[in-house]
């Protein structure tokens, strides 16, 4: 029999209203973690493509390379697999247990340490790009060795406390997290500033060389933005919200973007260091990473200035150059040419970090 429209319901009416407590509001808690894992592993998606595309496209670059590359998509696969379990074990073997939200779970407790370290394999790779510009920005990257040591201390801590703490004692120490995020930031902006102000003081006047060093600054701000804007916003969170998980979902973004933005770099050198638009697919023909072969495809193409023609002949073993006698503005022309080329070479591959 149907209630009347002010009726209301009573425990007969309703025999389970007593029988289910109720749960606090989880959109704070449960909510973000499940937020965060959901983009985690769209990224991890694109961590994996990015991946694919670095050995389909690079298959002769360096072992160092590749392992690095390896350790990358290995750490960042165990910590979306740690957060795959964290969701399962709170949204469904704990379901209903309001408890769990403060006793907390080893995949949350861990995954502090996990994050931290891979963070730092992407930060160690900006920190030799920053390294190999010359012994001018090498004070940079021994402060920022500083910071990465100091941000992989907190994170340590943090994880030990969650350890011996339940998560309704770890808001006392959640600066430990929001200190390890500043660090990071702090990171970021000193490696990424001194990229960027070596490209600045590069400028030689010559239009192609400046258009190139242009684009690189561009790219430099663009891949490190993204990290940095969802590290401030963990370090913003972990202090002013430390009771729920919101700095947690956040984080997980922006430990795939970390990774994302390292391969991104490693798998842009062919784009970067070609002077013709390159197709962006998977069937792109395979290249090699040999600076020796590089730097003579610009010889080669430095010796087609405006001038006589130059007849070169090559043998698998010798290569015989004829260069007929030229005039002395020709041949002042086609030396300031050869050295901007190898200038945008050398810049090139310190860009890319190869």
């Amino acid at each position: 029999m149907a209630l009347p429209p002010n009726a209301t319901d009573s425990p007969l009416s309703n025999p389970l209203a007593g029988a289910i407590p109720k749960l606090p509001a989880l959109d704070n808690s449960y909510g973000a973690m499940l937020l965060g894992t959901s983009f985690g592993l769209m990224l991890y998606g694109l961590t994996l493509h990015q991946t694919y595309r670095y050995f389909r496209l690079y298959p002769r670059d360096l072992a160092l390379f590749k392992g690095f590359v390896v350790s990358i998509v290995t750490m960042e696969t165990l910590h979306t697999v740690i957060w795959m379990i964290a969701c399962y074990h709170f949204l469904i073997t704990d379901y209903f247990n309001a408890t769990s939200l403060l006793t907390g779970h080893w995949t949350v407790k861990l995954n502090v340490a996990v994050t931290g370290v891979a963070n730092l394999l992407c930060q160690l790779f900006y920190a030799r790009r920053v390294f190999l510009l010359g012994p001018k920005s090498r004070w940079v990257v021994a402060i920022a060795a500083g910071t990465m040591t100091a941000c992989l201390g907190f994170d340590i801590g943090a994880t030990v406390e969650a350890f011996k703490l339940s998560l309704a004692q770890f808001p006392r120490f959640s600066w430990l997290v929001s200190a390890a995020y500043g660090c990071a930031v702090v990171t970021d902006v000193l490696l990424t500033g001194a990229l960027i102000r070596v490209l600045l003081r590069s400028r030689t006047g010559f239009k192609r060389t400046d258009s190139t060093l242009d684009m690189l600054i561009v790219y430099s701000v663009n891949t490190g933005l993204l990290t940095s804007i969802t590290g401030l916003l963990v370090f913003v969170f972990a202090l002013i919200l430390p009771g729920n998980y919101i700095y947690a979902g956040i984080s997980i973004v922006n430990a795939k973007l970390y990774a994302n933005s390292v391969l991104a770099v490693l798998n842009s050198r062919r784009s970067l260091s070609s002077s013709t638009r390159v197709v962006d697919d998977f069937e792109m023909y395979p290249t090699t990473s040999s600076r020796a072969q590089r730097s003579q495809a610009a010889t080669v193409d430095t010796w087609h200035c405006n001038g006589p023609q130059v007849s070169v002949s090559l043998h698998p073993t010798i290569a015989a150059v004829k260069v007929p006698a030229a005039p002395d503005f020709a041949r002042a022309s086609a030396s300031s040419e050869e050295k901007d080329s190898q200038r945008k070479t050398d810049l090139m591959d310190i860009a890319s970090a190869v």
